[in-house]
């Protein structure tokens, strides 16, 4: 699976998996107007068919169906034996995880069972376990076994499968993300290598074990099967959506007062104008788990009564439809491959009549969002005639024109013409006036990105104004990036207010 990164030796844990705790739950102006050409052609059947897989219909590394089966807990004897913190059950001695386990908050993973497999959610904790050299012996499959065994009989444990891992099952497409973001190690096995899957039902909870044996190592996997309860809350503000606990943004989010962005439905793409806001985010130590993530959204999805446009992966011809300009601008949270992740789309029609979409991207390692609400292009660009820049030059020996450049770019746009047109008259009626043309940027982005920015879209007011007749040497082109703001950047309208080019008397 060339998504899974190596598996690079870790260090040496001396506690016993008994001593383990689980982790406490705890972009720039509008665009053109005029959309670049997507294809929206209904997806052939032939090509829907990898996005068509529900969440259930697993497939093996070669295609092959593999059969999700049902589990009556009911025919499991209850088992009241005191259980500690997750993982429960200690190592023999001499055997350690071989790099730091995964325990995550919250994940899914499916435990063989049958012939197929059966899902199990919750807190969860997996590694892959090995004998360190420096612990003066060698790993034996049979004494992990016997002392697990022993363990899982003490505390009340069925033993519900007894088998092969079938590998290929967990290096399928509907599981390469999922498995690959934290359950590698736990599988990362010989094909068939010789599987148990233990569970223990208690009042309030039901403990899954999977072992996996091989030659020098074993994977383990064991999970706490509790009902769910999100981290997340709905907001009634814009962007609404809010992170689980103990995520973390990775870069500072996007957010754009206008802007256009294609929502997958299922067919075809749905163009959404408005306020867009997007991040991408992911939680530290081995935790991240992209179930957590999804069952959290759609948590918060629920509260607002939210329709489920989509879920599953978008078709390859389809994705590679979207204009890289697109892709490009949203890369960190919609991903750059459209076709490479799990994707959820929501839409939520809130009881003010304002229409929220939401595309989910769910991948192994970090997971993003846009969030766009719904809504008609506002002019904010005002128009100065020749005699109020006069006035206000004259008065302040500065003043700020409204210059729409193309999302992230120097290019101006059309409709920047007519107030371009009343500088050019200004300095046409004065020939003695000299100009500094200045850009300023809001403080979305790096800094050094927004210095670049400012200074490559005063140079092309320059070079218009140049290009219409005026002597270059009567203006000079400056960028100022986010440091002059003359409003706050914590809100849409203070950013719209930095976003400027300013004209400054010499």
């Amino acid at each position: 699976m060339n998504k899974y990164p190596a598996l690079a030796l870790g260090c040496a844990l001396s506690m016993m998996l008994a001593a383990c705790n689980r982790t406490s739950p705890d972009e720039s102006a509008a665009a053109a107007s005029t959309a670049p050409a997507i294809d929206t052609t209904p997806v052939a059947a032939s090509d829907t068919a990898p996005a068509t897989v529900t969440p259930d219909g697993i497939q093996d590394r070669e295609g092959k169906p593999v059969p999700v089966l049902p589990f009556d807990i009911s025919g499991i004897a209850t088992s009241d034996k005191p259980l500690g913190a997750l993982p429960f059950f200690g190592l023999p001695q001499g055997y350690e995880p071989l790099n730091a386990p995964h325990v995550r908050a919250w994940a899914r993973f499916p435990v063989r069972l049958g012939d197929g497999v059966h899902w199990v959610e919750g807190p969860s904790w997996s590694a892959q376990i090995a004998v360190p050299s420096s612990a003066g012996k060698t790993f034996s499959g049979l004494e992990l076994q016997r002392n697990l065994d022993g363990l899982l009989e003490a505390a009340g444990a069925s033993k519900v499968f007894e088998g092969p891992e079938h590998r290929d099952i967990y290096y399928g497409p509907q599981l390469e993300d999922e498995i690959g973001g934290g359950f590698i190690d736990a599988v990362n096995n010989s094909a068939d290598a010789p599987t148990t899957v233990h569970v223990i039902r208690q009042a309030q909870r039901n403990v899954w074990v999977q072992l996996s044996l091989d030659a020098n190592h074993a994977g383990l996997v064991v999970l706490e099967e509790v009902p769910f309860s999100p981290t997340a809350q709905w907001s009634d503000s814009f962007p609404h959506l809010g992170l689980p606990a103990g995520y973390s943004d990775r870069n500072k989010p996007i957010q754009r007062d206008f802007d256009r962005f294609p929502f997958w439905t299922g067919d075809h793409f749905e163009q959404v104008e408005g306020k867009v806001w997007a991040a991408d985010f992911d939680k530290d130590d081995h935790a991240y788990s992209m179930h957590e993530v999804r069952r959290n959204l759609a948590a918060m999805m629920a509260t607002v009564n939210a329709t489920k446009v989509f879920e599953g992966r978008i078709p390859k011809q389809q994705a590679e439809s979207v204009p890289e300009s697109v892709r490009s601008a949203y890369s960190g949270s919609a991903g750059y491959n459209w076709d490479d992740f799990d994707l959820v789309v929501y839409r939520a029609d809130l009881p003010d009549g304002r229409q929220i979409w939401v595309h989910a991207r769910l991948e192994y390692l970090s997971a993003g969002w846009v969030v766009a609400e719904r809504k008609g292009f506002e002019q904010t660009a005002a128009l100065l005639p020749a005699s109020a820049l006069k006035q206000q030059l004259d008065a302040q020996g500065h003043v700020a024109i409204q210059v729409n450049f193309a999302s992230d770019k120097a290019q101006i746009l059309p409709d920047s013409q007519p107030q371009l047109d009343q500088v050019l008259t200004l300095l046409k009626q004065d020939p003695a006036l000299q100009l500094s043309v200045e850009g300023h940027t809001d403080n979305s982005g790096s800094a050094a990105h927004n210095q670049q920015l400012s200074d490559a879209r005063a140079a092309s007011v320059v070079a218009s104004l140049a290009a219409a007749g005026i002597a270059p040497a009567r203006l000079q082109a400056r960028g100022w990036g986010q440091d002059k703001p003359v409003a706050d950047n914590g809100s849409d309208a203070g950013r719209a207010r930095n976003r400027r080019v300013e004209l400054v008397k010499r």
